[in-house]
């Protein structure tokens, strides 16, 4: 058995075993676990105003494609990225899905910092990680038709 093969059964089965627990947290109820970015690309502005209004929250994974600082130095630290999956369509075409990730507060500047540093530190998230997130839907904007969500991540791990 290939280590490719085995590291995907354990990511199944850690998160089988996540999605039977019961929620302990009364905010860990209305946990959204199987939307994707390209679900919430998908949804009517009605159902993302829902999703807002409720707080609840989203567990999703992506690969960081940009990093926008959007604080000053000697301001709380206020990161904008982006976080994108895609899929193909045929074999001539790739389909992207992107949503926001907004990191607020100055925990987050060593964990996912807006530069790749010379020497990064382990455990930092750099531009290209994929990652997992625990978050919850800020807010959107439309784009071209299509809404592009913003989330307040809480939570972040990188993934193999």
């Amino acid at each position: 058995m290939n280590m490719k093969w085995f590291k995907s059964i354990i990511l199944f089965l850690s998160f089988s075993i996540i999605h039977m627990l019961p929620a302990q947290d009364s905010d860990m109820e209305s946990l959204l676990f199987s939307m994707t970015i390209k679900d919430l690309n998908a949804l009517s502005s009605e159902a993302l105003d829902s999703i807002t209004e409720k707080g609840d929250w989203l567990l999703i994974d992506g690969s960081l494609a940009a990093l926008t600082r959007l604080s000053g130095q000697d301001e709380e630290y206020l990161l904008d990225a982006q976080l994108i999956q895609g899929e193909w369509k045929g074999l001539e075409e790739v389909l992207k899905y992107s949503c926001h990730l907004i990191f607020q507060g100055d925990e987050w500047a060593d964990v996912v910092p807006d530069k790749t540093p010379r020497k990064p530190i382990e455990g930092q998230i750099l531009l290209n990680n994929r990652v997992l997130v625990l978050a919850t839907l800020l807010g959107y904007e439309i784009d071209n038709r299509d809404p592009v969500p913003y989330l307040l991540v809480h939570k972040i791990r990188p993934l193999p």
